[in-house]
This record gives C-alpha cells, structure tokens and sequence, in this order.
C-alpha cells in the first residue's frame, strides 16, 4: 500500500501560522468558530522545553498523521473511518459520521475535531481533493520556511528525531517524519 504524509523540519519552522490559516482558509473553517469552538485541521503547537538559563520554545505544525495503524478507525462505531489503499489517507464519511467523539478520544495527536454546525467530526484529509490532481496540500506551498513537506508515498518507519511531547509513535505509526 503506497502511504502519503509529511516531512516537518523544525529548525526551519518560524511559528508563522501560515500553514494553519491556509488549512482554514482552504477548507472553509474560517467561520466555524462560533461559541468557542474552532474548528482547525493544522496547528501550531508551540513546544517549550529546557531550564534556564537554556529555556527553548519549538513550533511543530501539527495535522492528521494518516497512521499506518490509525486508532480512529477501530473506534468508530458506524465505521464512518476508512484508510484508502491507494494513497493511506485516512477520511471520515460525513454521510456516516454520528458524532460520538470516540475518534477524538482515541486518537494520540488530536486530529479529528466536531464541527459544531453539523455535530460530525472532522480532520485533515490531506487535502485530497488537491492531491488527487498532483497538486500540494493547501498547508505545503503557504509555508515561508519550507518546514513542511508532502511525500505522495513514504517510508514513515524511520520518524527523525521526534518531538519530545509528541505521542509515542509505536500507537500508531505516524506518517511523519521529523528531521
């Protein structure tokens, strides 16, 4: 099965949030914030680790990782979650979706979000509608850095040198690698 993801590069990351308002922008979740809800695919989570006098603060971009193992998948009730063959993205059929949350609970890096308007959760689909034709996910080409990257189909069993508060990568097997 070909396996599609991200390569994050940290040290050219600036915490721009470039990558997060294209999400949002491409994916028309700008108004969906309404009563405190904020709907994001992409965000930037900013990473702070190290004592003083040696304090450091690290910006990851962090999205749905279209794990090889996804543990949204065995959770869902009404199996709205597939993985394509063709491409191990992970999607969620909002024709089938009930809102239960369970997705949300059981999967390690916080993807799948409700959208309050419909009461179905959501999540990055790496923007498939993009990649589909050969073009980038919206989040890539927006990044100033060049931080992020899309590897249409990755060998993700080697994920760099991971983030210190990022999940264990042996739950699922993230398709990202950091370097």
């Amino acid at each position: 099965m070909a396996q599609a993801g991200w390569v994050f590069d940290a040290f050219r990351c600036i915490g721009c949030h470039a990558c997060h308002v294209s999400c949002k922008a491409e994916n028309n979740t700008m108004e969906l914030q309404t009563g405190g809800a904020n709907l994001s695919y992409r965000r930037v989570v900013i990473q702070e680790s190290g004592t003083f006098p040696h304090p450091k603060r690290e910006p990851i971009s962090m999205a749905c990782n279209h794990c090889a193992r996804p543990s949204c998948i065995p959770s869902c009730p009404v199996d709205a979650i597939s993985k394509r063959e063709a491409d191990g993205i992970v999607l969620i059929d909002q024709d089938l979706c009930i809102g239960c949350g369970y997705c949300e609970a059981a999967c390690p890096y916080g993807a799948p979000k409700l959208n309050v308007n419909t009461g179905k959760y959501e999540k990055c689909t790496l923007c498939v509608h993009r990649t589909s034709v050969g073009l980038q996910p919206a989040c890539v080409p927006t990044c100033v850095g060049a931080a992020l990257r899309f590897v249409a189909d990755g060998d993700f069993s080697d994920h760099g040198v991971v983030p210190e508060q990022f999940a264990d990568t042996g739950l699922t097997n993230p398709s990202i690698k950091f370097v």
